[in-house]
């Protein structure tokens, strides 16, 4: 094993030498020069301490923003770091830092630096074109002094400016037949120090750390190789994002973490006809790049789980094998009737979502078990005419203290598969009602062959009402905290009953705004005027 790695820290290669497996990026940043000092107050909750690693996601190579806080450091072999030091030092005339020297925003220079990285990383997104996703872009800004207005000005001009560059770039590439290139960022069109060095990066090597205490640090390269090092070290922690794990460092002693964000098979989004199958260390928003057009209610649930930060590391895999009790993609998963792909040295086996959770707020993952991938069945137009159905209705809503990270006091997913107007099969799941996310199979099955409309919503809510109020006794008992049950208790209708509304017949598979938020936001319209064709 190698007592070393390396990594690229604001341009410039750092060779980390029998540091701790434990140490996070933050702690390092802090011990190496004090310019770094900023990054000793970072808590997550409050927005962490972000920063943009570049790494390549299959063939495209990305800059995503992170949070030091939770990442360690071997996590980042081979990889690229930029601090908001490090872009500012770098290319003072790069547009970032032009639209921050202007002093408009009302923050201290901490939230200048946190401001910074989002605005970079959003500079380099291919993707980024809406109102609704420039308010994700800066969401992890947790802070009453910021001047929101004229940050979203800024960063519209930054991003619009963008927009038209590579817009010029598509029209360039179309004779060679390259433009989708473009617009799926896989070729540099900003030709700046930092998309340079970021074309650059290689795919990731194996790596075998041993830390100055004679602890590990595994990163295989392949499905064969994950699972001899689970076969010969079966008390080693698992590692995807590390978005928990890192939370804990110095809390929890971890002989030997194995992590799998080098291993090639986990990492793939496969896209069926049928279906996708997501690799457990797939992260949140790459899936939610990958299938949020074609299931919406996916995407809108990102934005109401973490911050950009969180998303970028966190993995589905990840994600399930921790059981989270109020977790919000679980009853999603369960209403769009997902599966959990396990494997171990044995063989495979598979179950569905809502059966991967066990009564005691655990998971049926057996020892030496991983979560390989997840299955998303596909409702396209020709597999539900395939199936006998005429439309599939799928929503889901979250309800917390605020919009991001906290955990949200109930989170309900709701699924319709219908027969003209009558309901054929339904799921309704809940999390957030006891230890593990729930499904609702008795308010299912009075659903199933009635017409949906407001007579069969309202008669369904008793059932929904009585199976909720077995399930918050018990959690109510545990936790003594009735007044709690009786607001989770309310909210299982409230859900259910906006889900109605909003989808209240089978032409209405597209939610109806039922507020002015939407129309006051105009979360779907583009943040710049249409692009002037090139001439």
């Amino acid at each position: 094993m190698q007592s070393w790695f390396s990594l690229e820290l604001d341009g410039r290669p750092y060779r980390v030498e029998k540091d701790d497996t434990h140490l996070t990026l933050a702690q390092f940043l802090v011990q190496l020069d004090e310019i770094y000092a900023d990054f000793s107050f970072g808590e997550s909750w409050r927005g962490g301490c972000p920063v943009i690693v570049g790494q390549l996601e299959k063939d495209a190579p990305r800059f995503r923003l992170n949070d030091a806080t939770l990442l360690l450091m071997p996590q980042l072999a081979g990889r690229q770091v930029w601090t908001p030091q490090g872009i500012s030092n770098s290319d003072p005339n790069h547009p970032v830092n032009i639209a921050l020297s202007s002093g408009i925003f009302e923050s201290g220079s901490k939230r200048n630096g946190s401001l910074a990285a989002a605005l970079f990383e959003g500079f380099y997104r291919p993707d980024l074109r809406r109102r609704g996703q420039m308010n994700d872009q800066f969401d992890s800004l947790v802070t009453r002094s910021l001047n929101v207005p004229s940050v979203r000005d800024a960063a519209a001009r930054v991003f619009a400016s963008v927009e038209q560059v590579r817009h010029e770039a598509a029209q360039k590439a179309e004779k060679s037949g390259k433009e989708n290139q473009v617009w799926t960022g896989r070729k540099d069109i900003h030709e700046d120090r930092f998309s340079k060095r970021l074309f650059q990066l290689k795919e990731y090597a194996e790596l075998n750390y041993v830390d100055g205490s004679k602890r590990r640090f595994y990163r295989p390269k392949t499905l064969v190789d994950l699972m001899r090092l689970k076969r010969e070290y079966p008390e080693a922690q698992l590692i995807a994002g590390g978005t928990g794990l890192a939370q804990d460092s110095g809390k929890v002693e971890w002989p030997n973490l194995i992590s799998v964000e080098g291993v090639d098979e986990l990492n793939e989004i496969i896209t069926d006809q049928d279906y996708w199958e997501i690799g457990s260390a797939v992260s949140l928003t790459r899936i939610a790049e990958t299938i949020g057009r074609e299931c919406p209610e996916f995407a809108k649930l990102m934005r109401r789980f973490g911050s950009r930060p969180v998303r970028n590391r966190a993995t589905l895999g990840g994600y399930l094998a921790t059981a989270w009790s109020q977790g919000q993609l679980s009853p999603l998963l369960i209403a769009l009737n997902a599966r959990v792909m396990l494997l171990s040295n044995d063989g495979e086996r598979n179950a569905p979502v809502s059966q991967f959770f066990d009564k005691n707020g655990g998971t049926i993952l057996q020892p030496g078990e991983i979560v390989r991938s997840v299955v998303i069945p596909r409702s396209t137009d020709s597999l539900l005419d395939s199936r006998g159905m005429t439309a599939r209705i799928c929503d889901a809503y979250s309800t917390g203290q605020r919009r991001n990270l906290v955990d949200p006091f109930v989170t309900g997913a709701f699924a319709l598969e219908l027969r003209e107007k009558v309901v054929a099969k339904a799921w309704i799941a809940y999390s957030g009602l006891g230890k593990t996310p729930v499904r609702i199979k008795e308010a299912e099955e009075f659903l199933a062959g009635k017409t949906w409309n407001e007579d069969t919503m309202h008669a369904v809510l008793p059932v929904l009402h009585k199976s909720a109020g077995a399930l918050l006794k018990a959690a109510s008992e545990e936790e003594d905290d009735e007044e709690a049950a009786l607001y989770r208790k309310q909210l299982v209708i409230t859900l259910f009953q906006k889900f109605y509304y909003q989808h209240p017949d089978p032409d209405s598979v597209k939610p109806k705004n039922l507020s002015a938020s939407n129309e006051i936001g105009r979360l779907e319209q583009p943040f710049f005027d249409a692009i002037t064709p090139l001439t």
